[in-house]
C-alpha cells in the first residue's frame, strides 16, 4: 500500500476518533517488590502513557503494531526474561492474532511468536508460554492482528507526545507481499499501547528518566520563576523519593526533594519554583536528576536536560489573546463556553473575543469576523480557538478537515478537545516573551454613545517584524437562542466592531514608543455596561496567515453607569439612554412605572421603548424589576 493511500486512511480515522473518543482503564501495573539482591525483580517497560484513541486503515487486512527495544537498552538488559505482554486494543480484537518478536522489521523469520486471542477496547496480559530471554541485542515487540471491516480501528494509542521506538505500525501488502511500516508521528498520533513485563536479578533498581522539562525561555531578571517537569521509573523498585537540581550558568547547583509513590513503568510530576536569575543576559539551564531513594541513578544517561535561558530586565508581562469562532447553529459550541467559562476564572491575563463566524454566521457575526476565517488555512469548523494567532501544531493542536478528519492544525485555529489541553496551550503562549507593553484608556458619552480608546505603549526592543494595533469592542450578557443552550442561552464576548482596519494598522513608533487614539459610536442596541475593549499589537501577513502572531495584548471593562441598575435574574438586561428604554432577551410581558408609580408603558415583545420624559423609571419584565435612568 503505498504511503499517500496510508495517509488518508490514517487521517478518515482521525475522524472516527474526533466524534468518539474514547477512555480506556490504563493497564495494570507490575508490582514490583522491594527485593534483596539474591531475590528476582521485575518491572515495566514501555513508552505509553493512559490509552486514549483507535486507530486502523479503514479496510480489512493483517496490521502490525511494535515498539522497539534499541541495542542501547537491550545491552542494559542482558539476560533478564520477557514474562509478559500487555497490549491496549481498539474497537477490535480481530483474529488470528498474535505476539510476536523480531529482530529487524524487515525479518522473514520471527525470533518468537504465540498466538492468543485479544478483547475490545481492554489491556490485554499475556503471559509468554516460554520466556523470552534478552541477548543484549535490539529487538522489536508486539502483536499481529487481522481485522475484516473497514471500521475497525484495533491499535490503542495514547495521546503523548510519540517516541520514535514506540510508534511503529504497518499494514500487510498482500500485491506486493511485504509489511509497509509507519511512525504514527508522522500523522500526529502518539504510542503504541503496548508494554513487556521483564524478570531478573540484574535489572536496575534506581533509575529515573527525566522525561521533559517545561520551562520559559525569557525570564524577567530578579523575578521568581517555577518549571515542572515529568519523571519515569525505568528501575525495578518503587521510587519513594528523589533529589532533582538545577544549575543557572556557573552559579553552584540548587537540590530539591520529592516524596512520591513511583511504581515501575510509572510517571510522576514536579515542579520547582521560586528560581531567580540575579543578571541580564543568555544562561545555559541545567536541570537533572540527582537521586532515587537515596541512591545514585543507576544510568546517567538520561537524567538531564540543558537549555539557554535568558534574562532581560525590561521584560514585560505578557496577557494572551484567545479568539474564539462559535454561532447560535453550533450545538456543541455551548461545552467549549462552559471550559472558557472556568479558565477564565480569576484570571485577568487572558482576553478573549468570540467570532460568531466558522459554523454558518448569526445575528452577531460582523464582517470582520468573516475576514478572520482566513486563520484556519482550510475548512472551517465550529467550535474552534486561536490563541494569540499562533499555530500550535508542533504543540499538538489539530485542526479539523470534514474530508479527512482531524490533522495537524494547519493555520491557528485549532480545533479544542479538553480543558487541560486548552490550558497547556496556553500555557505554553504565556511562556512566549512579551517585547511590548500595551495600556488602555477610554472615556465614554452615554449621551452621544461615543467612545474614545487611546492605547499606548513602548517596545524593549526593536520589534522584530512590523506591529499593527489592533482595537476591538465586545459585548456580554446578550440572552438569544443557541443550538445545545436553549432560547434563553446567555451570550458573552460576542465582537460587536473592530475600531481599527480589519487586520489592524501598521504602528509608526516613535523612540520604540507608540500613542494611538481611535473613536467609535456605540449601536443603540449595545449596552455598555457590558462592554470590554481589547487592544493587542501583532504582525500582519497576507501571504502566510501563520505569521500574524500576536506580540502582546490588554483589555478592560467599559465599566459606566448607563443608568441601568439591574434587579433581577439575567434572562434579560435592561438599559436606557437617548430617550430609549431597550430590553434584550426573551420575555413574555414589560411594563414601565414612572416614579410615582404611574403606568407609563406595556409591551410584550419590543426590544425599545419611547419614553416621552426624562427621569427615573422602574421597568417591571415578567416580575422582576429594573430601576433606569432617563
Amino acid at each position: 500500500m503505498k504511503k499517500n493511500i496510508i495517509l488518508g486512511l490514517f487521517a478518515s480515522m482521525a475522524m472516527l476518533v474526533s466524534a468518539q473518543q474514547i477512555q480506556m482503564q490504563q493497564a495494570p501495573r507490575a508490582m514490583a517488590s522491594q527485593a534483596t539482591a539474591e531475590e528476582t525483580l521485575s518491572m515495566e517497560y514501555g513508552y505509553c502513557g493512559t490509552m486514549t484513541s483507535q486507530i486502523g486503515w479503514g479496510v480489512a487486512g493483517t496490521i502490525r503494531a511494535v515498539i522497539e527495544v534499541p541495542q542501547e537498552v537491550a545491552a542494559k538488559y542482558q539476560g533478564a526474561q520477557i514474562t509478559r505482554v500487555l497490549a491496549g486494543m481498539g474497537n477490535d480484537g480481530g483474529s488470528d492474532t498474535k505476539i510476536i518478536i523480531m529482530r529487524t522489521l524487515n525479518d522473514a523469520e520471527l525470533l518468537y511468536s504465540q498466538k492468543t486471542k485479544f478483547v475490545a477496547k481492554e489491556w490485554n496480559e499475556v503471559d509468554l508460554e516460554t520466556p523470552f530471554t534478552i541477548d543484549g541485542e535490539g529487538f522489536f515487540i508486539g502483536y499481529e492482528v487481522t481485522v475484516t471491516s473497514e471500521k475497525s480501528y484495533p491499535v490503542g494509542v495514547d495521546s503523548e507526545v510519540p517516541s520514535p521506538y514506540g510508534d511503529i505500525c504497518a499494514m500487510y501488502d498482500t500485491e506486493k507481499k511485504e509489511w509497509v511500516w509507519e511512525h504514527l508521528s508522522e500523522y500526529d498520533f502518539g504510542n503504541n499501547c503496548i508494554k513487556f513485563i521483564l524478570s531478573g536479578d540484574n535489572l536496575p533498581r534506581h533509575n529515573l528518566a527525566l522525561q521533559s522539562v517545561t520551562a520559559k525561555e525569557y525570564v524577567k531578571m530578579g523575578e521568581p520563576f517555577a518549571i515542572k517537569g515529568v519523571v519515569k521509573n525505568l528501575a525495578a523498585l518503587t521510587a519513594e523519593k528523589f533529589e532533582v537540581s538545577y544549575k543557572i550558568g556557573d552559579n553552584e547547583a540548587v537540590v530539591n526533594t520529592f516524596e512520591a509513590t513511583i511504581a515501575s513503568g510509572e510517571t510522576a510530576t514536579f515542579t520547582i519554583e521560586n528560581i531567580v536569575v540575579e543578571q541580564d543576559g543568555a544562561y545555559d539551564f541545567t536541570v537533572e536528576v540527582v537521586s532515587v531513594n537515596g541512591n545514585e541513578d543507576e544510568d546517567y544517561s538520561d537524567n538531564s536536560f540543558t537549555y539557554t535561558i535568558n534574562s532581560m530586565s525590561n521584560l514585560v508581562p505578557r496577557k494572551v489573546l484567545i479568539e474564539e469562532f462559535s454561532t447560535t447553529q453550533c450545538g456543541n459550541c455551548p461545552r467549549v463556553h462552559t471550559v472558557m467559562g472556568e479558565i477564565l476564572e480569576g484570571r485577568d491575563d487572558l482576553a478573549i473575543v468570540v467570532h460568531h463566524t466558522g459554523y454558518g454566521q448569526d445575528n452577531y457575526t460582523i464582517s470582520a469576523s468573516r475576514s478572520y476565517l482566513n486563520f484556519y488555512e482550510s475548512s472551517t469548523y465550529a467550535p474552534a480557538l486561536m490563541l494569540d494567532r499562533t499555530n500550535l501544531a508542533d504543540q499538538g493542536a489539530e485542526g479539523y478537515d470534514p474530508t479527512a478528519g482531524s490533522c495537524p492544525a494547519p493555520g491557528p485555529v485549532f480545533a479544542p478537545s479538553s480543558k487541560k489541553e486548552i490550558e497547556r496551550y496556553i500555557d505554553y503562549c504565556m511562556a512566549q516573551p512579551a517585547f511590548v507593553t500595551v495600556n488602555i484608556e477610554d472615556t465614554y458619552n452615554p449621551e452621544t454613545r461615543e467612545l474614545t480608546v487611546r492605547v499606548y505603549g513602548e517596545s524593549v526592543i526593536e520589534l522584530p517584524q512590523t506591529p499593527y494595533l489592533n482595537i476591538f469592542i465586545t459585548e456580554s450578557g446578550m440572552v438569544n437562542y443557541q443550538a445545545g443552550g436553549g432560547n434563553d442561552y446567555v451570550h458573552n464576548h460576542a465582537i460587536r466592531a473592530v475600531l481599527t482596519n480589519t487586520w489592524g494598522d501598521e504602528l509608526e513608533m516613535t523612540n520604540l514608543q507608540y500613542d494611538e487614539t481611535r473613536t467609535y459610536t456605540l449601536d443603540k442596541k449595545w449596552n455598555p455596561d457590558n462592554m470590554n475593549v481589547i487592544a493587542f499589537i501583532a504582525h500582519y501577513d497576507g501571504t502566510n496567515m501563520n505569521n500574524c502572531n500576536v506580540y502582546n495584548t490588554e483589555h478592560k471593562d467599559l465599566d459606566y453607569d448607563s443608568s441601568a441598575a439591574k434587579i433581577g435574574n439575567d434572562k434579560v438586561s435592561v438599559w436606557a439612554a437617548n430617550g430609549m428604554i431597550y430590553i434584550a432577551g426573551s420575555y413574555e410581558q414589560a411594563e414601565v412605572f414612572a416614579i410615582d408609580g404611574c403606568l407609563v408603558a406595556k409591551t410584550h415583545n419590543a426590544t425599545a421603548i419611547d419614553v416621552e420624559n426624562n427621569g427615573i423609571y422602574v421597568v417591571r419584565v415578567d416580575g422582576n424589576s429594573y430601576k433606569v435612568v432617563l
